[in-house]
């Protein structure tokens, strides 16, 4: 899979988050599985980067599971539901990168 945007970092923790309760019907969504890559951010100046989580959801938390602790590239797609809210994924069928 070709994509423009990437982000690299250590996979810190892979969970499952239960699904939001629908408030007029109280019907409960499907769980989503999820992985927490920590990164470097480069701060203007280029000296220096601050370290930023970034949670993703992810088809597969086997996948992301057994790179617990390793460094990662994954592709990186983004949506903007709303004026000042960004939604993060990882693409279908997008595989990890490990990083030496």
């Amino acid at each position: 899979m070709l994509s423009m945007f990437t982000v690299t970092g250590q996979v810190m923790r892979t969970y499952i988050q239960p699904g939001a309760v629908d408030r007029q019907t109280g019907e409960i969504g499907e769980p989503s599985s999820k992985v927490q890559i920590m990164g470097e951010i480069p701060v203007r100046g280029g000296d220096a980067a601050r370290l930023d989580l970034v949670t993703l959801t992810v088809e597969s938390l086997k996948t992301y599971a057994e790179l617990q602790g390793k460094r990662v590239r994954v592709p990186l797609g983004f949506f903007a539901p709303s004026k000042g809210e960004i939604i993060y994924f990882i693409p279908k069928g997008a595989t990890p990168e490990v990083i030496a």
